[in-house]
């Protein structure tokens, strides 16, 4: 079983493709926020506790969503 990885996620401001580590050890959903490594602009970030397909995902959102 896999404890963490490296997920990617899509900024919702400037659509640059950005990397994430993830602790996979955590079995609730995360919700945090992140600054884009390109624009510098925060975007709020969802890996839910449900795995779409057994594959850990991540939701970008803008931050007052």
């Amino acid at each position: 079983m896999t404890t963490d990885d490296v997920l990617t996620w899509i900024c919702q401001y400037c659509g640059e493709e950005n990397e994430l580590w993830v602790d996979l050890t955590i079995e609730d959903k995360q919700d945090f926020i992140e600054d884009c490594e390109t624009c510098c602009r925060p975007n709020r970030l969802i890996i839910p506790q449900q795995k779409e397909e057994g594959i850990p995902f991540v939701e970008s959102r803008l931050t007052d969503e």
